[in-house]
Order: C-alpha cells, then structure tokens, then sequence
C-alpha cells in the first residue's frame, strides 16, 4: 500500500474512531457525498457496530476503542473487477458510481476498527467492524469513492 494511501486510511479512521462524522463525510468523494449525509455516514457505522454487538448478545451501543485503525487490502483490484458479480456472496453486484474508473481508483483498502484489550475481555469479541474502501484519486485528493461493510 502506498505511503499517501496508507495515511489517508489512518486519517479516514481516526476521524471514525473520534466519531467526527462530518469529517469523515467529508472524505468521501463527490459523487458519494451527494447521496450519503453526515447522519448517513455515521449510521452506516453505528448499525454495524449494533449488528455486531447483538450477534454478542450484547443489547447496549458501544464504540470500538482502539485507538488506530487496521489497515490491509488489495492494490490489484480495479473499479471495473468491482462491478463484476462477487463470486462469494451469490453473485451480488456492488452499486460502483460511473464517476469511479480504473485511472482513478487506486487501493481497495480494508479497515477494521477493533476493540481495545479491555474490550475484548468484557465482550468477547475482537473488532467492531470491516469496512471496505475503493480509495480514489480525484480532484479533491485521495476521497472514498465506494464503501461496503464486509468486502461486498
């Protein structure tokens, strides 16, 4: 993973972890903004978190603690073989914008935000989420320009 990307994923996850939401709505790319609001990016990590916590038997809302995101991925991976029906998960098709292209799209990253020590100890699991990103190069700089929780 390049350097630039690499830091943009730690930024991308420091501004999760902090929840400043509209900061993280804030990095994604144009086309992504214009139909996810501030409320929408924070939803689409809360229900994940939810979703995790109640597969744990666990009924109240907490937040990941660790204090750094996760980083890995795939640098091969271009928005055309995005598009293409996902093998694994019954030929479901990613919703990729047209505005996302094989020139500028540069990392599929994936980012876990995992739980601290503490944690792992009370809730019996290791990470909150796995998001995974199609980093873009656009006018704006590196920005989100495709996220799924899970690799679908």
């Amino acid at each position: 993973m390049d350097e630039d990307v690499r830091n943009f994923g730690i930024i991308l996850g420091r501004a999760v972890l902090s929840k400043s939401w509209q900061e993280v709505h804030g990095m994604l790319a144009p086309w992504l903004r214009n139909v996810q609001s501030v409320e929408g990016v924070q939803k689409f990590f809360e229900d994940e978190y939810r979703s995790t916590l109640q597969a744990n038997r666990i009924e109240s809302l907490h937040y990941p603690e660790y204090p750094e995101p996760e980083l890995d991925g795939n640098g091969l991976t271009k928005a055309t073989q995005l598009r293409e029906p996902i093998s694994f998960a019954g030929g479901k098709v990613r919703c990729i914008a047209p505005e996302m292209t094989d020139a500028n799209t540069r990392y599929w990253m994936s980012m876990k935000l995992l739980c601290s020590d503490e944690q792992i100890e009370s809730l019996d699991f290791d990470f909150f989420c796995e998001v995974w990103i199609a980093v873009v190069e656009s006018a704006e700089g590196l920005r989100v320009g495709y996220w799924s929780q899970g690799a679908y």
